[in-house]
């Protein structure tokens, strides 16, 4: 099984800072890339994400999503809602994009996610006098120092989805208004600070294929990330058994090597708890009932730095929290409910 994990995982590009966050659970986050993947498991789910990184080093980048998504007969497809902290040193972001996916199904066996959204992103640059981990305070009566920009803006993106029981595949694209942020400008002292930030566009593609070996799935994936200056590519490998347990591991080339590992539980409305096999995989809709079954999925990963900056820091911590409550649509005589994949 590692084997299998770690072939495949020798090729990428080294990765480099963008505007965007990124997360090393990504497959686990799919809704914030890519608004094409809203309603994809007919169910409403409801994700979290919280990344550490950097532990110990002063200024280092804190960032967190919380997602919600839903499918929608009436409207051919999923709707969605993202919810995005980013903190960098002096720069914090908070965002908020609504989203809306339409379906086009039996596609090669699968579903076709056309997605779009929209909405709005606070960006503050600059000191504010209160950063703690700053060594020193000369700045806080250096006028050569930029004052604090605060602005907003509109922000908006698109992608297309694909998936199906074995495999999943995503182009999508962030900040298609591009421009910049702008604060205008602020004397400190007699030196006056233009305050505006360049926004770029961000261009993701990703995908993974779900391989059955008896009471195992392998789960090979991988993800690009661009802004049409700088490229970053990473791998990743999952093994998952009985759809209970899953370890895996990312690899960064000349950036990390970040394990993982999380566990999968499956529920009924009754109350009982358990995450067996038959309580996911009995189709219990199949016989004209209503599927109650519903499932929790925590995971956790580490990011143990390779490059020069594993002397600086204590490494990258990050967890994951998944909750769905199924939302049926009958298939020629089956229910259609994918929460594992």
């Amino acid at each position: 099984m590692a084997f299998l994990c770690l072939f495949g995982t020798v090729l990428t590009t080294q990765l480099r800072a963008q505007q965007d966050p990124h997360f090393t659970q990504y497959m686990f986050n799919k809704l914030f890339m890519n608004p094409g993947y809203a309603g994809m498991k007919h169910a409403i789910c409801f994700t979290g994400l919280m990344r550490e990184q950097w532990a110990g080093f002063d200024g280092a980048p804190r960032s967190g999503t919380f997602s919600g998504d839903m499918y929608l007969e009436d409207l051919h497809g999923g709707v969605g809602l993202n919810l995005m902290y980013d903190q960098l040193g002096f720069e914090r972001n908070l965002a908020f994009r609504g989203n809306y996916s339409f379906h086009i199904e039996q596609v090669l066996g699968g579903t076709i996610g056309i997605g779009i959204e929209g909405g709005a992103t606070t960006k503050t640059v600059g000191p504010t006098g209160s950063q703690s981990w700053v060594a020193t305070t000369n700045w806080t009566t250096d006028p050569t120092v930029p004052p604090q920009m605060k602005s907003q803006k509109l922000d908006f993106g698109a992608g297309l989805w694909f998936e199906r029981d074995d495999m999943w595949f995503g182009l999508s694209t962030t900040h298609l208004e591009g421009g910049n942020y702008d604060g205008g400008s602020a004397y400190v002292g007699n030196i006056l600070h233009p305050m505006a930030y360049q926004v770029a566009h961000h261009y993701f593609i990703t995908g993974g294929y779900n391989i059955p070996l008896r009471d195992w799935k392998i789960s090979p994936s991988f993800i690009v990330k661009s802004d049409a200056v700088i490229t970053s590519f990473e791998l990743n490998c999952l093994a998952t058994y009985n759809d209970k347990v899953w370890f895996g591991v990312t690899y960064r080339h000349k950036d990390a090597v970040c394990p993982m590992v999380g566990f999968n539980w499956v529920f009924g409305k009754d109350g009982t708890g358990g995450n067996g096999r038959e309580s996911y995989d009995g189709r219990l809709g199949a016989g004209g009932g209503k599927n109650t079954t519903q499932m929790l999925r925590v995971g956790f990963a580490y990011d143990y730095t390779t490059s020069q900056l594993t002397h600086y820091n204590n490494g990258t911590f990050e967890l994951f929290v998944n909750y769905c409550i199924p939302w049926e649509k009958r298939f020629g005589g089956h229910y259609d409910v994918r929460l594992f994949d």
